[in-house]
């Protein structure tokens, strides 16, 4: 009896997490595209590169979600990203690269010190990224250097 309802349970879960995983929801319609990416699309973000990094955070769209850091390696990182979208099938991120860092202090070995997002806006662009759902680019595409 115990072996039953375990296998009953089993079976439940297995399905409960089989309609979240990326293969159960294979078919199914997308929400599509978050609202922003047209409006990040229609900005010159080519203009940006050599800028400030805070030059293009003031004009993309301040409802993004999250703001963090793009890590490249222990004590250093690449640049940062804003991420916006209600849920896996509707995001967006744009990642915002730096090949020199001038105002941040780097290597940075203590995690819990973190890094300062002021001192982060003023390092100079070099490369912007546009990623739809997690996996396609769709701006900033094909450069190897930028990963």
């Amino acid at each position: 009896m115990k072996k039953t309802i375990f296998f009953f349970f089993f079976l439940i879960s297995i399905n409960a997490f089989a309609g979240k995983s990326e293969y159960g929801n294979i078919g199914l319609e997308s929400t599509g595209d978050t609202t922003v990416i047209p409006q990040i699309l229609a900005l010159p973000l080519a203009s940006y590169i050599g800028k400030p990094v805070d030059s293009l955070l003031s004009i993309l769209p301040q409802s993004f979600d999250r703001k963090s850091f793009l890590p490249a390696r222990l004590g250093y990182m690449k640049g940062i990203y804003l991420s916006y979208g209600t849920h896996e099938s509707n995001i967006c991120h744009v990642e915002i690269f730096w090949d020199t860092i001038q105002h941040l202090p780097v290597p940075n070995y203590n995690p819990s010190a973190g890094w300062d997002m002021s001192l982060a806006k003023l390092e100079t662009i070099s490369y912007i990224k546009v990623i739809k759902n997690n996996t396609i680019c769709i701006y900033g595409c094909h450069n190897p250097r930028y990963y």
